[in-house]
Formats: C-alpha cells, structure tokens, sequence
C-alpha cells in the first residue's frame, strides 16, 4: 500500500483477525456511499487494487450492524456495491461480503473494526 497516497485525515490500523491486513478509516467517506469509480480510483492510488482480493467496507453499528456498504474484489472477480441498511436483513448481507474474502459468520461478528476504540487515536 502506497502510505503516501493515503488522505492526511484517514487512520490506518493492522488488522490481523480473521485476515492480515490494513484497515483505512477515510473521515471524507463516513457516512456515505462512495461509487464504484470513487472506491476504485482510492484503491489504485493506494495501490489496493493490484491486490487479488480486497474490499471498501462502510458500515454503522450501534450495538448491532446497523448499515452496510461493500464493493470489493474475491480471487479477481469484482463484487458490490452491496447496500443494505434493513434491520431485517443487513447482518446476513455483512456475512455474505464478509464470506467473499473467506471470513467465516463467527469471524465476522467479532470484526476488531467493530470493537469501540478500535479507530480511537493513539498516542
């Protein structure tokens, strides 16, 4: 990932469960539906995209998974954007994008993202 790229507002955090990677808090985009193009030019210029499996994910929890937002790429197949703020249904939409990248219902409930703190700043 190109660190240079990355917006001076944005938090970066490890995540190393249930997969390695980076987690990107972009403050620009919370709240919103960023599109395919938006999610697909930040990734290029992060360097995501050369990567064959990656994901955007936007989401509310309060409590709960109140919303998600997913557009990602499993073994170079394009997924998303996957959309969905009903109560009834958006905790299975988060487990079915979760399980593109192979992340299990178990694994996916206890996303460290999700945690409160996680994107707290550190000192």
């Amino acid at each position: 990932m190109s660190l240079a790229a990355i917006p001076a507002d944005a938090l970066c955090r490890p995540i190393t469960s249930p997969f390695v990677g980076v987690g990107v808090r972009l403050p620009a985009w919370v709240g919103k539906n960023p599109s395919l193009s938006e999610v697909y030019a930040l990734g290029a210029e992060l360097g995501v995209t050369k990567a064959r499996s990656w994901m955007y994910i936007g989401y509310e929890t309060w409590g709960r998974i109140d919303s998600v937002y997913a557009i990602g790429v499993h073994d170079g197949t394009p997924f998303g954007p996957v959309d969905d703020s009903n109560i009834q249904t958006v905790e299975a939409t988060y487990v079915e994008a979760m399980s593109r990248l192979g992340v299990s219902r178990e694994d996916a409930l206890r996303f460290a993202p999700f945690e409160r703190g996680f994107w707290a700043p550190q000192a």
